[in-house]
């Protein structure tokens, strides 16, 4: 072979390697926003059975108005996305938190009202 095209080969190889790498890098930033999204997802179900929780009467396992001995229900605990967690921090907020799956590094807080809307999101890890 000529030394044109060993020089031509060297560059193709160079170019595929490349794009490997960026397909790669592209992939990995796509996986951790799904991963963040669902779990997003997750901590908006929870927040609607808490409020469920929340609004049923003491005799029929609510809380009577308060988030204050809430428990998340076993399949709320932990899926594919991630580990979660949730504390009453007093009457009206529960405060949910969620670990990644993929990383422990990965983690979101976020807090309940009595209506379920979730506020002072944080985000640490990759999900930053």
């Amino acid at each position: 072979m000529g030394q044109n095209q060993l020089l031509i080969i060297a560059i193709s190889v160079l170019i595929v390697g490349i794009a490997i790498l960026a397909g790669t890098g592209f992939f990995q930033s796509d996986d951790v926003e799904a991963n963040k999204k669902a779990m997003i997802n997750d901590m908006n179900h929870i927040a609607m059975n808490a409020v469920r929780y929340y609004r049923r009467i003491p005799a029929l396992g609510g809380g009577g108005y308060s988030f204050l001995g809430y428990e998340l229900p076993g399949g709320y605990q932990s899926n594919l996305n991630g580990r979660y967690s949730a504390v009453g921090v007093s009457k009206d907020v529960l405060q949910v938190t969620a670990v990644s799956a993929r990383d422990s590094s990965d983690t979101i807080t976020a807090q309940i009202d009595s209506y379920g809307k979730a506020s002072n999101w944080t985000f640490s890890g990759d999900f930053e």
